[in-house]
């Protein structure tokens, strides 16, 4: 029998060493797969705070840096220069119809010839799209999924803007990056829109803009969110939350402040 020396054995690692190896190296796996499933979404929320940032900078550097006086200078003589009194086009008072045509083609209101919606924060203009209604659950849900694809979907449960309800529109924050829609990602950046912002909807040849007056966050489940009051103008926007997950649902409640 030969002799051993168990010291030259090394010593195996504590299993609470390789618990914490193997999750660490489990939530790496994780983390990726779904930055990357979702990497459309992810770019755009990192490109909109970039922005942010940048001109947040911009504003800071820009109150920071003295005029310059020869630039002063050069304003005052433009301003002086713009404050003369323009000559007149027409020498005769009875000359009008000119005038009266300019003036028509200024406050003539232009809008989109499909149905959209505007959102000035994040600089989205996306167009609406209507679905069917259906009495099978799994089918109106295949409805919706089949219309996200074109933009963002107005519920069919939906009161039309101008009429007393609420205007119901939901949109993908992420999805799929093999999905064949354009707009997997077109409410990525709802969550930065401010109780305060307004959005505008276009809608059957008219203008409508709301004012966001509430946001919060709720359970899948929660079918209140589709209730239909009598005595309200209402948009609702919602997502899923947070982005890459469909765990909650963002929601943006907002009143109706004008129509054109």
């Amino acid at each position: 029998m030969s002799d051993f020396d168990f010291k030259d054995l090394e010593k195996r690692r504590p299993l609470w060493k390789d618990l914490a190896y193997f999750a660490g190296f489990a939530f790496f796996i994780y983390g990726a797969t779904h930055v990357g499933l979702n990497s459309s979404a992810y770019s755009e929320i990192a490109s909109f705070k970039f922005g942010a940032l940048k001109a947040s900078v911009l504003d800071v550097t820009s109150e920071l840096t003295s005029a310059d006086p020869a630039e002063i200078v050069v304003e005052a003589k433009l301003e002086k220069v713009n404050n003369k009194p323009k000559p007149k086009t027409f020498r005769q008072k009875n000359l009008q119809p000119r005038n009266q045509a300019a003036q028509v083609f200024k406050d003539m209101k232009i809008y989109p010839s499909d149905n959209r919606l505007y959102i000035p924060r994040i600089n989205k203009n996306v167009p609406l799209i209507t679905v069917p209604q259906h009495q099978n659950w799994n089918q109106l849900e295949n409805n919706i999924q089949s219309g996200l694809q074109e933009g963002v979907v107005v519920h069919p449960i939906s009161h039309s803007p101008g009429n007393f309800g609420n205007f119901f529109l939901t949109g993908h924050s992420s999805y799929y990056t093999w999905d064949e829609g354009r707009f997997k990602d077109v409410f990525a950046l709802l969550h930065e829109v401010k109780v305060g912002d307004s959005v505008e909807v276009y809608w059957e040849g008219k203008k409508y803009v709301y004012k966001i007056k509430a946001e919060e966050v709720v359970s899948p489940t929660a079918v209140e969110v589709l209730n239909q009051p009598k005595d309200k103008f209402l948009i609702t926007l919602m997502t899923c939350t947070p982005v890459g997950t469909n765990k909650n649902r963002l929601i943006l409640t907002g009143e109706l402040k004008s129509q054109e």
